[in-house]
């Protein structure tokens, strides 16, 4: 199963906490299936929860929540356009000391695995999923924060191009 490391990767990528701290992101498996899809081949398909606990996290919850839903636009789009997936993604979050977050996020995730018979053998290729939309890479993260009835203007309260991933 590929898609979690590329999760990993991109939140490493985009926020310098998990970069200093990779023990504090958690991902996990769990209600795995597997559906079998093609007769003349074991070619299959991996259906799972991604399990997604982030301890201690510094940051605003969007910090997360931002690359998290950039994933799911080019790994598992259907989440997003079809409105009967809308509410499968979940989340609880603890708020310790008022410093920090616990975060537990779930994730339903599918894999297409197709295997082919080739020299005498079977390969197998993840296959990738269909995009909606040309995919431009995350590679830069700010969150700006401002309520509603706020006046004033947006706060920068996250940059990923500082060390800290802090706006100051």
């Amino acid at each position: 199963m590929i898609k979690p490391d590329r999760l990993r990767q991109l939140l490493t990528s985009t926020i310098s906490f998990f970069q200093i701290n990779p023990e504090k992101l958690v991902l996990q498996f769990d209600n795995g299936k597997i559906k079998l899809t093609d007769g003349n081949t074991p070619s299959f398909e991996y259906h799972y929860d991604l399990l997604i606990s982030v301890a201690d996290f510094p940051n605003h919850p969007d910090v997360l929540f931002v690359p998290l839903n950039e994933f799911i636009r080019t790994e598992q789009s259907e989440l997003l356009f079809n409105k009967d997936n809308w509410e499968k993604i979940t989340f609880d979050l603890d708020r310790n000391n008022n410093n920090t977050y616990d975060i537990f996020i779930s994730v339903p995730l599918t894999e297409r695995v197709i295997v082919k018979d080739e020299d005498g053998g079977y390969k197998a290729y993840h296959g990738n999923e269909p995009q909606i939309t040309e995919n431009n890479p995350l590679s830069k993260l700010q969150i700006y924060l401002k309520y509603q009835s706020d006046e004033e203007a947006p706060q920068l309260i996250f940059d990923s191009e500082n060390s800290d991933g802090n706006s100051g």
